[in-house]
C-alpha cells in the first residue's frame, strides 16, 4: 500500500470532527489522533491488531466510532473492557485529558503495544491493566465501563458483573444485530436501557446503549 501524506489524513479527520460536531477538539489532540493512528498502523504491519489497514479507512471506523461516545461521556474514571488496539479507550483518553482511563485488555501483543502508545503518546491519565475483565478486580468501582465490539449484550453485561451498581454507568457500542443481541440477554427486562443513534459519516448507522443497575450484582 503506498503511503498516505499526513495532511490527507489530516484533512480525512478534520471533515469527519465537523460532520459530527466535534470542531472542539483542539488542534494538538488531533494530532495525538493522527500519530495514534500511524502507530496503529505501523503495529499492524507485523502484530496484526485491526483487519482495517488503510489508514484513511482507520480515521471513520476506529477514530471516529470511537469519539462518537464522546457527548455521551460523563465525568469519572472510564474502564474500557476488551480494549484490544484502545479503542475506543486511547481516542477518547487524548480528547479528555482531565479524564482517567483504564484499559482492561488481556492479549499480550495488544498490552505490549497498548504500552507503547501510552509511553509515545505522554498520555499521563491512562492506566493498562493486563488482565480479562472477570480477573480486573479494583478497590473502587469505577464511574464508566465502556466497551466496543467486545462481545454480545449478555456476555457482556456478565463480564463486567462484579463492576456494576447503582452509581456507575455502562456504555456498549453496537452495531447491526443489537436488537438480536437485547432479545437474547434475559436482564435486559428489568434495567432501564437508553439506546442513542450514533452518526459517523459514511459509515453504517451505530448505536449507544446506556444503562446501570439499580443494585451492585453479585
Amino acid at each position: 500500500m503506498p503511503p498516505v501524506s499526513a495532511a490527507l489524513l489530516a484533512q480525512i479527520l478534520a471533515a469527519g470532527l465537523a460532520g459530527m460536531s466535534l470542531e472542539g477538539i483542539t488542534p494538538e489532540q488531533r494530532v495525538l489522533l493522527l500519530n495514534y493512528l500511524l502507530l496503529l498502523q505501523r503495529w499492524n504491519a507485523t502484530h496484526n491488531l485491526t483487519a482495517v489497514r488503510d489508514p484513511r479507512d482507520m480515521i471513520p471506523r476506529h477514530i471516529l466510532d470511537s469519539l462518537a461516545v464522546l457527548p455521551f461521556l460523563e465525568p469519572g474514571l472510564v474502564v474500557d473492557i476488551g480494549s484490544g488496539a484502545g479503542l475506543p479507550g486511547i481516542p477518547l483518553a487524548i480528547c479528555r485529558p482531565a479524564q482517567d482511563f483504564t484499559l482492561v485488555e488481556p492479549a499480550a501483543k495488544r498490552v505490549a503495544f497498548l504500552r507503547s502508545v501510552v509511553a509515545e503518546l505522554g498520555l499521563t491519565n491512562v492506566q493498562i491493566a493486563p488482565l480479562t475483565s472477570e480477573h480486573y478486580q479494583p478497590e473502587i468501582l469505577p464511574d464508566r465501563i465502556i466497551s466496543r465490539a467486545t462481545a454480545p449484550l449478555a456476555r457482556l453485561d456478565q463480564m463486567t458483573s462484579h463492576l456494576q451498581g447503582p452509581h456507575n454507568q455502562v456504555l456498549a457500542l453496537k452495531g447491526p444485530g443489537v436488537e438480536e443481541e437485547l432479545a437474547d440477554w434475559p436482564r435486559a427486562a428489568s434495567l432501564d436501557i437508553r439506546c442513542h443513534d450514533l452518526h459517523i459519516p459514511d459509515q453504517p448507522s451505530r448505536k449507544l446503549l446506556i444503562w446501570r443497575s439499580p443494585v451492585q450484582m453479585p
